[in-house]
């Protein structure tokens, strides 16, 4: 269905119930007017959140704020280019890095200096950016809140190092700072006569900083009109103060988020016009790490290709924003909408709309967040991967090693980790089948796939990753979500650790090739990332999550492909990651054709025939070990049909459900002993089509 954005237009689908409760609940509170008014009891009663929540309520008036700034931001950046310099880099993560990130793709300009954005740990990833640089005409940009982010810190401690090597006597000069008065960052750029430190409002969080200093001297820097972006900012805010929220575009889509959540539609999929391509990652990290918490949360999904409408579960809910035409999109999107999915367009006149679009999703997430009852201005999970990832530092600091677990499988191409909720019932991990029977048989119908890579940015390893994604998508039919890290922990982690339990997670980590030590620190970069990778995984864990840390030998691109290969191997109906003699058997299998019939005075009478369709019971493998006292998830592959039923040990049939590209029966209660499953398949045209016996034993 098709959801016009429209005020006019959208009362419409209001009233017709697509997003009736919340709108309605959104209404009771008298939104619009309270957010204006900076009401912190929109979201909570309690005294304490109330106080923190009032203090992060700033991104309301930056629009017009920083209005009064725009002409001192655009001399500062014109003085830079005057005085050559031909580089930006930005140190900063989360919601100092995200928004210039987004700003820079949109509009950079080749007669300003080019802007990179370096949110990463990873040596590869910063030493490929290093290689780039005029390191004496290149302006660094340290930004930070809080203004002791560790992945900024080091890396100003890095570049300060080289600037040093490199003769550059007075290195403070290629060094901005953007932070919170009062901060250590501050303190530092007064202490190293940085060229300037732009002190942000200290009551807008990171997330909610696009249109701060934060997002502002950024986009100026590489050529953007920081004017024109805050005055279509501030025409989206006049328009988020209408009282109704069919009028109010923030409110609005805050409402349909809610109620698209509500109905199992919790995958925000982003789609976004090759110019605001990177404005999902942006969305992703305002969303997921707003509403993540008190197990609920909207899951966003930036970035991936439109598939066709059946490639998707029922958990979906569009939302494209469109700049200019784009038949391919507009087709695509019909077929979706056609076929049921939910899709919501959002029409922005021109890349300086970016500004009001800024504002609407800031508007929408508060909005959602008052709809789901949670506070979306708190991060109370995070802290906890921090802490690991420092602990694991310290035993760098006193000289020794960082303590890790021992792999629970390993080969030539990868070693596995597997978290504790991955081995109830005595499940183990020795195999490459068993890793790949982990993520099929992992996942129930509506969850999805995070793919967190510690990874370098290279262009084969980024290739690779979007086929891992596209194989994990389509041979699961499940959501899969794909950020590096650690840059998704200031972004979606916050979701992984305080939302719904309903994912599983691939953290990807490799051995650096060539590793650059920490000036003043008894670590490296490599050490630093591979310490928030396990601190995560850690942080996880202890959340009971399902995790597979696949820790990536090299070449990497190779080792990618390899595992896209197997999942779409194992992915296949039927197929297993093992095998020829496994696929022979099943080949073997006869395929045979039961006609159904209405008589009922006679015995029906089988007509048996030979096709080429097929039903195959794929778990438990034949003559596999079973544990009694358990629920064991019987898997069963088949071709196209309407339903599945399956018997154990010629007793009734019973249905079976449809997840993630297979039908599945939770079987339970068995007793120890031989027992033997048969599956039936129910075909488009009326037939049955039944399965080779499998035999198991359980103990």
């Amino acid at each position: 269905m098709s959801i016009p954005n429209e005020p006019a237009a959208a009362a419409a689908p209001a009233r017709a119930g697509l997003c009736a409760g919340p709108a309605e609940k959104l209404s009771g509170l008298d939104f619009a007017a309270r957010l204006w008014k900076k009401d912190a009891g929109l979201w909570k009663a309690d005294p304490a959140a109330k106080k923190q929540i009032s203090g992060a309520l700033g991104w309301l008036d930056l629009p017009v704020k920083m209005l009064a700034e725009a002409a001192d931001i655009t001399a500062f950046a014109e003085s830079v280019r005057a005085d050559g310099f031909t580089h930006a880099v930005l140190l900063g993560m989360g919601g100092s890095s995200l928004a210039p990130e987004v700003l820079r793709g949109v509009f950079q300009n080749p007669k300003y200096p080019r802007l990179h954005v370096l949110d990463t740990t990873d040596p590869a990833w910063i030493g490929a950016v290093s290689s780039l640089l005029d390191l004496k005409r290149t302006l660094f940009i340290f930004a930070s809140k809080s203004g002791g982010t560790i992945e900024p810190s080091s890396q100003f401690k890095y570049f300060w190092g080289l600037l040093k090597k490199a003769g550059v006597k007075r290195p403070g000069e290629n060094f901005i700072a953007i932070t919170d008065a009062g901060t250590g960052l501050e303190k530092l750029a007064r202490e190293k006569n940085f060229l300037r430190t732009f002190l942000n409002p200290s009551d807008v969080g990171g997330r909610f900083s696009a249109l701060s200093y934060f997002g502002l001297v950024p986009a100026a820097l590489c050529g953007a009109d920081v004017r024109k972006l805050l005055e279509s900012a501030a025409k989206m805010a006049e328009r988020c103060k209408a009282p109704r929220i069919e009028d109010n575009p923030g409110a609005l889509l805050g409402a349909l988020i809610a109620a698209q959540a509500g109905a199992g539609r919790d995958k925000l999929t982003l789609v976004m016009p090759e110019k605001f391509r990177d404005l999902g990652l942006w969305v992703e990290q305002l969303v997921a790490e707003s509403t993540g918490k008190e197990g609920k949360g909207v899951i966003p999904v930036c970035q991936e290709p439109l598939m066709d409408p059946d490639k998707y579960q029922a958990d979906r809910f569009f939302v494209r924003t469109a700049l200019g035409p784009d038949a391919a999109c507009d087709a695509g999107l019909s077929r979706l909408s056609a076929a049921g999915h939910p899709v919501y367009t959002i029409t922005a006149a021109d890349a300086c709309d970016l500004g009001a679009e800024f504002f609407r999703w800031e508007v929408a997430t508060a909005a959602a967040g008052a709809a789901l009852g949670i506070n979306p201005f708190d991060q109370p999970d995070v802290q906890a991967a921090k802490a690991l990832t420092l602990e694991a530092l310290k035993q760098y600091r006193a000289g020794g090693r960082a303590k890790g677990p021992r792999p629970d499988f390993s080969t030539n191409r990868v070693a596995v980790f597997a978290s504790k909720a991955l081995k109830t019932g005595g499940a183990e991990i020795k195999s490459y089948d068993d890793v790949f029977w982990t993520v099929f048989s992992g996942l129930k119908e509506k969850e999805y796939i995070g793919l967190l890579a510690y990874l370098p940015n290279a262009p084969l390893v980024e290739e690779g990753l979007k086929k891992l994604r596209a194989a994990l998508t389509v041979y699961t039919s499940s959501a899969c979500t794909l950020a590096y890290g650690p840059r998704y922990l200031h972004s979606s982690g916050q979701l992984h650790k305080g939302g719904p339990d309903n994912a599983l997670f691939l953290i990807l980590t490799n051995q650096a090739e060539k590793d650059i030590m920490i000036p003043g620190e008894k670590y490296t970069f490599w050490q630093l990332e591979t310490a928030q990778a396990s601190g995560d995984f850690e942080a996880l864990d202890a959340k009971n999550r399902r995790i597979l840390r696949l820790h990536l030998k090299h070449p990497l691109d190779r080792s990618l492909a390899y595992l896209s290969e197997r999942i779409a191997k194992v992915g296949r109906p039927g197929g297993e990651p093992q095998a020829e003699a496994k696929k022979a058997e099943e080949r073997e299998m006869p395929k045979i054709a039961v006609k159904k019939t209405t008589t009922t005075s006679k015995t029906a009478k089988t007509k048996l025939t030979t096709t080429e369709e097929y039903v195959v019971v794929d778990h438990p493998r034949n003559l596999e070990n079973v544990t009694t006292g358990t629920t064991y998830a019987v898997r069963i592959g088949t071709s196209c049909c309407t339903g599945v039923d399956i018997s154990i040990n010629d007793q009734p049939w019973q249905p079976c459900r449809h997840a993630v590209g297979y039908w599945w029966f939770d079987w339970t209660n068995f007793p120890a002993g031989t027992h033997q499953l048969v599956a039936r398949m129910h075909k488009p045209n009326g037939e049955y089509l039944i399965s080779k016996r499998r035999r198991c034993k359980a103990a």
